[in-house]
Parts: structure tokens; sequence; C-alpha cells
């Protein structure tokens, strides 16, 4: 198989023996895929200061099984996005998203364009919280993992924002006095629920819920694991 100029990102990388190096990379038409690239870690390899995440580059590959060799690599753009404060380890944690929870070899053409546009929202230093919130619930939307922020998975009846409600996984919110367990994740209001579906999150309470509803449903999609790129934050 051989692929010619494919519009990818490199989302993560890793020593592999003197000089060459794993490449762990999402690609518009070809999904999410490891490439080897022999020699690139060179003193002297063109390669080496290309090959970074954030840069938009197109790759071309060649070679069958589960890794194909690197065959070239050149800059998608003269001046590469710049990532800077906050938005620097807020654009490494997106990148610890994708490589977990994308499967290799799946396509999704939407969300190689939502990351995209995400980095360029993080280069023009807009407020951080919201950004990466917005991404979280389009990725999951993207990926069939859709949350029900609007109706009382009860009752089907629409959220009211002057109710409290609480939050079960892979159902949705139940308002709170009807609630007999305590098998939900946590507890929220409405305006919070309405605001994160409207993609709204201009009020410091809808941005803390939404954080912690968001934080609760990848906890469950990444299978408990932590998300080794939080500690950036600190």
């Amino acid at each position: 198989m051989r692929v010619q100029e494919q519009p990818a990102y490199i989302l993560h990388h890793r020593p592999f023996r003197d000089s060459s190096q794993i490449l762990d990379v999402m690609s518009r038409d070809y999904g999410r895929l490891s490439l080897m690239s022999r020699g690139s870690r060179a003193a002297k390899s063109r390669l080496k200061s290309i090959l970074q995440p954030f840069i938009p580059l197109t790759l071309s590959w060649s070679g069958k099984g589960e890794m194909p060799f690197l065959n070239s690599a050149e800059p998608l753009a003269l001046k590469p996005v710049s990532l800077s404060g906050r938005a620097l380890p807020s654009a490494f944690y997106i990148n610890e998203l994708l490589v977990r929870l994308l499967h290799k070899h799946d396509v999704h053409e939407d969300v190689f364009f939502l990351y995209e546009s995400i980095l360029k929202l993080l280069a023009d230093n807009q407020p951080i919280e919201p950004v990466l919130r917005l991404f979280e619930k389009q990725l999951l939307e993207t990926l069939g993992f859709g949350l029900n922020l609007s109706v009382d998975a009860r009752t089907g009846e629409r959220v009211s924002e002057n109710e409290n409600y609480a939050y079960y996984l892979e159902h949705g919110p139940v308002i709170l006095q009807s609630v007999d367990d305590e098998s939900y994740i946590l507890k929220l209001s409405g305006r919070s629920l309405l605001d994160l579906n409207e993609n709204t999150l201009s009020s410091e309470q809808s941005l803390k819920d939404a954080k912690r509803l968001m934080r609760g449903i990848l906890h469950y999609y990444l299978g408990g694991k932590p998300i080794k790129s939080r500690e950036l934050f600190r």
C-alpha cells in the first residue's frame, strides 16, 4: 500500500532505536495510524523539526502491516499555529484524548476538521475552558457517544433551567426530586445542562458543572484510566 501527500497531524511520537521514531498520526482519509520514521531523530535530519505535534502536514507512506514506513513529510502551512500559556498543555490534552478514543484505521473526517478548528481557537487565545468542554462534547458526538443534555431520561420532558438533576451515564439527566438511588455520576442544574447543550458556557457555574460532567463521562469511556496530560496544567 502506498499513500501520497495525505493531510495529517502528529498526535504523539516516541523514540525507536538510535535515530528513528514511531509516530502516532491522525490523517484525514485514513484515520489514526502508526508510522515508522527512519532516521528522523538524527541531528542532520530535515524531518527532525517538521515531525512535531500541532503542525499541519502532508505525509506519504508505504508498506504493509500495522506500521508502514514514512516516505516524506512536508508542512502544509507556511506558519503553523502558535500555542503558548495554557493553550499548549490544552492541545496536548486534546491529543491524548484522540489517541485514546480513536480506534486505529477508523476514518473520522469530521474529527480531523474539528481538531483543526480547535487548534485555531486555542492559538487565537480564546477562553480555554469553554473551548475544551465543547471539544469534548463534539468529539463524543462525532464518535457516536452523543450526550443527552436536554431531555429528562425518565419522563421524556424537556430539562427545566429552574430544576436540579442527577446525571446517569449513557442515559442522561433525571430530575433530582424523583431520584431514589445513587448510581448517577453527579448532580447539576438544568441551566448548566441547557447551556452545554446550546454551546453557551458563559457563566462560572455552567463552566464548573460542564467540567465535572465531562470529566465523569470521559473517565467512563477511558476505562477509568487517568489522563496523563492533565498533570501539565499543574
